[in-house]
């Protein structure tokens, strides 16, 4: 089983307990363990941006930063019920400083808790929207709640509201062009892993693997507050939405389910594409649907929205399957299990192979006219149906990614139709023939060696609206 590699654990273990709400003083202790990691990474840039308490962006107010100085509840016979220390779901975020003394039926009303996982905490985010609504709430096991006798409880709340700002933090990794892909992850939801944290760790991986290359586009992994975040981040930078042409949104990497894909809104993004690609090339259980399908991953709806429809593609995996779903049960100690390493390695795996189709792809420009014979040994071009750029293909045919036969004859009036179609790319023309990347790539490859084309980056992120029109298999005989 592949291991998540010892720095990443040991990231984990140092952000994975702290209580990450907004902006909060163990935010912002995440963001500088984030900062002294990303040292190691390469060549990238790290930038800490802050938004003040109280700025208003697209009508998103930033929260003050929210200190927890002290919390603990105390039972009738004088023995702390919950404390601080136990959770950091404990206290429900933005809670209010109170100190009262309540009966057992008043303290229950202000208490949530997972009835099917009795033994966890419950994770009430509300109020991180609402910050400026008043209230106070804490969170207990049923187990504990089950044993609470009757009679008065001390309830002491010590927090208070500052000013110090929200942190948004960012690794840029710069390409040859500033054609730009985003990467967030949303870094809140107190004490909690593979519901948001193992998305940053995702993005960190990528922008490892991404800093040791040249690359063609820029990359920036955006860590941050879930939706309040992106979308205060992106009305600051404005002048960035014109680059920015993906969002790949990355969360949910570990548990035991299928791994989840969403399109953007369009569907018709050169990202959806090559994670399409992926997915099926991959050996891993995968849904493929529209967007918010399956709504885990929270900051693609910040982009692909209205005034910036940037295409963004998430992948998480099936939430309703996490059966430790907002709750104190999404641990570090599960999550580092060696079979959550193993899905989330798969996972990894998956998304790295997808921007590689991206960086890779290329127009396929024809440099010649007419019908070329293909079986000239000058260009040796013809494929074969036993023989397919030197290896044996089962059954004396190419396979489609659905296990079905492509005809090489076809296949060969499939390209040159989809090369004859201005700016078509080898991602499209794979797409669209249900057939890998590498053997497409590799084909097109050839026709450039052989002069009779020009492989040239992709400027545009949408694919064409018709790649071909050439059957892909020969009529069944009656």
């Amino acid at each position: 089983m592949s291991a998540l590699p010892q720095p990443y654990r040991d990231l984990l273990n140092r952000i994975g307990p702290l209580n990450r709400v907004h902006n909060g003083d163990e935010m912002a202790l995440a963001v500088q363990a984030l900062e002294e990691f990303c040292k190691t990474l390469g060549r990238g840039k790290t930038i800490v941006h802050t938004y003040e308490p109280g700025t208003v962006w697209n009508h998103w107010i930033v929260p003050k930063r929210w200190k927890v100085r002290d919390f603990r509840v105390t039972g009738p016979d004088g023995i702390t019920v919950v404390s601080k220390a136990d959770h950091p779901l404990a206290l429900c975020p933005y809670s209010n400083a109170v100190d009262i003394k309540i009966d057992r039926a008043g303290l229950l009303a202000k208490t949530l808790t997972h009835d099917d996982r009795p033994d966890t905490y419950a994770f009430y985010f509300a109020r991180m929207y609402r910050h400026w609504e008043p209230g106070w709430n804490i969170s207990l096991p049923k187990t504990v709640i089950d044993t609470l006798p009757d009679g008065e409880y001390h309830v002491l709340i010590d927090v208070e509201l500052t000013d110090e700002p929200m942190q948004v933090f960012e690794y840029v990794v710069e390409g040859r062009r500033p054609d730009t892909v985003v990467i967030p992850g949303h870094l809140d939801h107190p004490g909690m892993v593979n519901d948001s944290l193992s998305g940053c760790i995702v993005a960190l991986q990528l922008a490892e693997a991404l800093a040791k290359e040249d690359t063609e586009y820029t990359y920036r992994v955006w860590l941050l507050p879930e939706i309040i975040g992106s979308a205060v981040h992106l009305k600051a930078n404005e002048n960035l939405v014109p680059h920015i042409k993906y969002a790949l949104c990355p969360n949910m990497s570990a548990h035991d389910a299928p791994l989840a894909m969403c399109m953007s809104k369009s569907e018709t993004s050169l990202l959806d594409l090559a994670l399409r690609l992926a997915l099926r090339e991959s050996a891993h259980e995968h849904v493929i649907d529209s967007f918010h399908k399956y709504p885990d991953c929270g900051d693609e709806i910040s982009f692909d929205t209205v005034g910036y429809g940037i295409p963004a593609t998430t992948l998480s995996r099936i939430g309703e399957m996490f059966k430790y779903y907002h709750s104190s049960a999404d641990s570090v100690e599960n999550f580092l299990q060696a079979d959550w390493q193993k899905r989330h390695s798969d996972y990894v795996a998956v998304l790295n192979t997808a921007l590689t189709y991206l960086e890779r792809n290329r127009t396929v420009q024809p440099l010649f006219s007419g019908n070329p014979c293909l079986s000239n040994p000058d260009i040796d071009l013809y494929l074969s149906p036993s023989n397919v750029n030197n290896l044996r293909v089962k059954d004396s045919a190419l396979k489609n990614l659905s296990g079905g036969n492509i005809d090489p004859r076809n296949f060969m009036e499939f390209f040159l139709d989809a090369i004859g179609r201005e700016g078509v790319s080898i991602i499209e023309i794979a797409d669209a023939a249900d057939a890998s990347f590498e053997f497409v790539a590799a084909y097109a490859q050839k026709f450039q060696d052989k002069g009779l084309a020009r492989l040239d980056p992709v400027t545009r992120n949408h694919r064409l609206a018709v790649v071909a029109n050439t059957a892909l298999t020969g009529a069944e005989l009656v």
